[in-house]
């Protein structure tokens, strides 16, 4: 039996092993494998045979693509074989003319590295800002070749079958992909799939995309045969695809977003900002009725907003409640075999609905593996509900042509409920909940239904994140309220079935806040030492931490919350400036202890107190070794395991550079196709992001000695302009929502990374939730992150400087533990705050301690004191 929702669970780590290059490989294979999805097959085209030949077209089949760009990048030391040249060694022959043509064309291009020429000229990428002017300029999709047409008719003359790679790599961290000539094709992409369109019988057509790209225009054209989608698979995608395309490998990937009919069919589609090229295209609070300044905005020339108008409707709840067509939809994947889902029903069992199901390959040829997924349908009451919402998954095992497998899925009842606003709660309310089983979300079949006669609370807290009350009633959210969902022959009978049962108060335990109140009035210990405390006396029992911090000056403190560099971008070109501030007798007051680590990715040693530095380190598909596959691929596995081994095997490869904190994963969603990190978030889907982060967390966490830190906290779905612009008067995006499309979509993954793994950082994001800074919000840092979910660990904010996000004394009193990369001009605010009573003692004292507390638990501290018993 199966349960995705797992509270965490005690774990011991393993023995330390070596893990040798060639067996991550492997698993950077494994996994693309896995997630790759076969989206059109018309009449078993897929596999080919070996030893057949085909043309091979688009610049990708060359310059594949592994990873995108910004903290995000899958990078590795070593040259990965490209589709070609993949396909070619597992025993496709690709007709050597449209080869050479497509080398000749690519080697005639010089590509400018702008990071390279930066570090030649000798500045420092980090700490001068420069590094955001780089990744927050736009780059457009590269050029697809003119095919002559003459090559175009040799190369059809000896094969009837094309290969056609179609690449994206566009947008990335501070920029979003743009609509034209990006989400649709560019004119040259258009010419091209026309030629091999109508040139061969025969079309096998590659996405190898950084996100959702049109493929409206496919059923244009009767040869295109197969489709599939692989995202940004890493170092070793290609050969994976081409075990697939040789039926070495079955297909089992799923869509984790939903491939629409256009972009426009998006439902936030006109409310998302793209184009940062063309400030005059940008949403702000006017647009929409609403006053900058009555929402904090003062002052810029520019107060942008990105309004989820779309509210709990967003991805395939929307395309599913309003009924709307698309071209491939969530969930969906085929594969070579063929499956069937039988026998389904449902029980109750302590307060947990078990959905159970028997899979039967049907295949007389091809093993293979299906994903059976549980959706939800609940009743409307005061709240709206979508027409089904994805619950729970599981992936059978690999079976062999006629093979069944029988299935269990555990969900936990209150997992069904709603967050009512007015009652600052969630509730089951009363109706019939319809549970449908299926293989995608448009092939789901009713598998039984429960009822609830009354509401059933299940959770209760206090209003968090709400809608700034001058904004309220400005703000007309979509409503499904005569819309006509999906629906399909046969789905009124199947509502006619008997409810198998009926949920009752009695069934669910009401949660409330995991932790009391934090307090910030602790008081201090007066008490006097002859020497400083150091934090191995607190580590060893033998003083308080509350003992420990008191010693220390308020200097001291606005120090260790800040990290350890001359900060970005007040420290200027080079590293020249001061990374730290010092005593009157000119000591530093602080350094970097730690021995891999650089200035502005470490927290600040204090030897005085024996306190060491913790290392932080990018990125969420690769930490400059193994190019994994990037997240949105991987969540296309809709596999638990696939995610554990991933964090396992990066955590791994981070902890042999001795990071503390690997900077993954990366949890926000899908919320716009043209989302410039969409690559790097796992998908639409608040559950399957939600999952494969906590299995993300867990595979890095029990297996290395480091934590993970999911990010960016919250609602960060919008890179355009996300922290603002000092250089043009921008300010930061606000995303403006309700709370409840917050809670239940937005806020879910992580909240179910902190209930399920032992993770030890957070990261909190540049931009603001309903008029204030998320890393700024004691809402989210502390109310609903700290008080209702429980965490324990520090809260880092997001690297950046702090001159349009938050102030760093504000992110302290919010509930930010460190400011990154932070240094003497956020050490400077932080002083200013204090004096002005933004931020107490006590709330330094608060950050400071869980700073130590989550130090006392990595590996740097162990080390650190393992050195000092030696010297």
């Amino acid at each position: 039996m199966s349960n995705l929702y797992t509270a965490k669970q005690p774990y011991s780590l393993p023995a330390p092993a070596i893990r040798t290059r060639e067996e991550l490989r492997g698993t950077a294979k494994k996994l693309a494998g896995e997630s790759i999805v076969l989206l059109a097959n018309k009449n078993h085209f897929l596999p080919l045979d070996k030893g057949s030949t085909a043309a091979f077209f688009g610049r990708s089949q060359l310059d594949t693509l592994i990873g995108g760009a910004g903290s995000g990048a899958s990078r590795n030391v070593e040259q990965p074989l490209s589709i070609l040249e993949e396909c070619r060694r597992a025993g496709i022959r690709p007709v050597p003319e449209t080869a050479a043509f497509y080398r000749e064309q690519l080697s005639s291009q010089v590509t400018e590295d702008p990071f390279a020429r930066l570090a030649e000229s000798g500045t420092d990428l980090i700490n001068s800002g420069i590094i955001y002017e780089i990744f927050g300029k736009y780059e457009p999709p590269k050029e697809e070749f003119t095919v002559p047409d003459d090559l175009l008719g040799e190369a059809a003359a000896r094969t009837d079958t094309a290969i056609l790679v179609l690449g994206r790599s566009s947008g990335g961290e501070e920029c979003d992909r743009h609509v034209p000539d990006d989400y649709y094709l560019t004119s040259q992409e258009k010419r091209l799939c026309r030629q091999v369109c109508t040139a061969f019988s025969h079309v096998v057509i590659i996405l190898n995309s950084n996100g959702v790209l049109d493929t409206d225009w496919i059923r244009n054209y009767a040869s295109v045969e197969s489709v599939l989608f692989i995202g940004l698979p890493g170092e070793q995608g290609a050969a994976a695809l081409a075990d697939i395309l040789v039926g070495d490998l079955t297909p089992s990937g799923k869509l984790c977003s939903t491939f629409a009919r256009s972009y426009e069919e998006y439902p936030g589609s006109s409310h998302f900002s793209w184009d940062k090229e063309h400030p005059d295209t940008l949403k702000e609070y006017g647009d929409y009725g609403l006053d900058a300044a009555d929402n904090g905005s003062t002052g810029f020339a520019k107060s942008p907003v990105t309004v989820y108008l779309e509210d709990i409707y967003m991805g395939y709840r929307y395309f599913d409640s309003f009924g709307k067509d698309v071209v491939y939809p969530f969930g969906y994947g085929l594969s070579y075999a063929d499956f069937s889902i039988t026998d389904t029903g449902i029980g109750k069992e302590a307060g947990t609905l078990l959905v159970r199901a028997t899979v039967k390959n049907r295949s007389g040829r091809y093993t293979g593996k299906e994903v059976v997924q549980v959706y939800v349908s609940a009743p409307w009451g005061k709240l709206e509900k979508p027409y089904q919402e994805l619950k729970a998954w599981e992936k059978t095992k690999l079976l062999a042509p006629g093979e069944t497998q029988k299935i269990t899925i555990a969900i936990p009842l209150e997992q069904l409920s709603s967050y009512d606003e007015e009652s600052a709660s969630y509730l089951m309310e009363a109706g019939t909940y319809y549970i449908r089983v299926g293989n995608s979300s448009r092939s789901t079949r009713i598998a039984g239904s429960f009822t609830v006669s009354g509401p059933v609370i299940c959770a209760r807290f206090t209003n968090c994140l709400s809608l700034k009350p001058c904004n309220r009633d400005k703000l007309s959210f979509l409503s499904a309220k005569g819309a006509s969902p999906i629906t399909y022959p046969g789905e009124e009978q199947e509502k006619r079935i008997a409810p198998a049962f009926s949920v009752l108060q009695d069934d669910i335990t009401i949660r409330t806040t995991a932790m009391p109140e934090i307090s910030r009035t602790a008081a201090e210990i007066s008490r006097a030492y002859p020497h400083p405390l150091r934090l191995c006396d607190v580590a060893d029992g033998n003083v308080s931490m509350d003992a420990f911090l008191a010693q220390m000056s308020t200097e001291e403190l606005a120090v260790l919350v800040n990290g350890y560099g001359p900060g970005l971008p007040f420290g200027g070109f080079g590293s020249q400036a001061a990374p730290t501030c010092y005593y009157e007798n000119g000591d530093p007051i602080a350094v970097c202890s730690h021995p891999e680590g650089s200035m502005g990715y470490v927290s600040p040693s204090l030897p005085k107190y024996g306190i060491p530095s913790l290392f932080y380190k990018d990125g969420p598909a690769s930490v400059g070794q193994t190019a994994w596959p990037t997240g949105m691929l991987l969540a296309c596995s809709f596999d638990p395991q696939v995610l554990m081994d991933f964090g396992s095997a990066c955590g791994y490869e981070a902890a042999r550079q001795h990071v503390d904190s690997w900077l993954a994963p990366a949890l926000n969603l899908h919320r716009s196709p043209t989302g410039g990190r969409n690559f790097e978030y796992f998908s639409e889907d608040p559950v399957l992001a939600g999952v494969c982060g906590t299995y993300v967390c867990r595979g890095a966490q029990e297996n290395n000695p480091l934590t993970a830190c999911p990010k960016h906290f919250a609602v960060n779905e919008q890179e355009t302009y996300r922290r603002g612009s000092a250089r043009f008067s921008f300010d930061a995006v606000d995303s403006i929502l309700t709370e409840r499309a917050a809670r239940e979509l937005y806020l879910k993954p992580f909240e179910m990374a902190v209930r399920g793994s032992h993770v030890h950082t957070f990261m909190s994001s540049f931009n603001k939730i309903n008029g204030t800074f998320a890393g700024g919000s004691c809402d989210l840092c502390t109310r609903i992150l700290r008080e209702e979910w429980g965490y324990e660990g520090i809260v880092v904010t997001d690297w950046g400087d702090m001159d349009i996000v938050v102030d760093g004394a504000d992110a302290v009193a919010a509930g930010n533990d460190i400011i990154m990369p932070g240094g003497p001009p956020v050490i400077a605010q932080v002083r200013r705050g204090y004096e002005e009573g933004r931020v107490t003692r006590p709330q330094l004292l608060l950050a400071a301690s869980h700073l130590m507390h989550t130090l006392c638990k990595l590996q740097s501290y162990t080390d650190y004191v393992e050195k000092e018993e030696q010297q």
